[in-house]
């Protein structure tokens, strides 16, 4: 096979890869540019295509796993997860048995809850942001 059915078998592939973002063809590229590379060397075009269906299922059994567990452990912050550990004022009395509570902070008002159920923190005391629950503050 010419070169250039290789070169064609590559733009696939990238095309196909940005198309879906599935990790499978992106490991056929090398294996197009591998077996580019054998056909200028007049390798027999059934070498070049046994050349190129090896290398990349090989290189998709081996590599995609780790690519996938990889970007899926990346959680990406918002910012909303940014608020813990900062300190804002309380505006109306936090009592988690009358479920009232509410805190300014960065100029805006939240909804929040103590951290410890018994607590009642009054209007004015400053407080620390610990958790993120729905849209609620969890203060100490």
């Amino acid at each position: 096979m010419d070169w250039w059915f290789w070169v064609i078998m590559l733009a696939l592939c990238v095309g196909i890869e940005a198309a879906t973002v599935s990790l499978v063809a992106v490991w056929f590229m090398p294996a197009a540019l591998i077996a580019m590379i054998l056909s200028f060397f007049s390798v027999p075009w059934y070498v070049q295509w046994l050349v190129f269906v090896l290398v990349g299922l090989a290189l998709v059994l081996a590599m995609r796993p780790l690519c996938r567990r990889f970007l899926a452990t990346r959680k990406p912050r918002t910012n909303a997860d940014s608020a813990i550990g900062q300190k804002c004022l309380v505006t109306e009395e936090i009592d988690n048995r009358h479920e009232t509570g509410e805190v300014k902070l960065n100029g805006l008002k939240w909804s929040a809850r103590a951290e410890v159920d018994e607590t009642i923190i009054p209007v004015g005391t400053e407080v620390e942001v610990v958790e993120i629950k729905g849209v609620k503050l969890i203060v100490k």
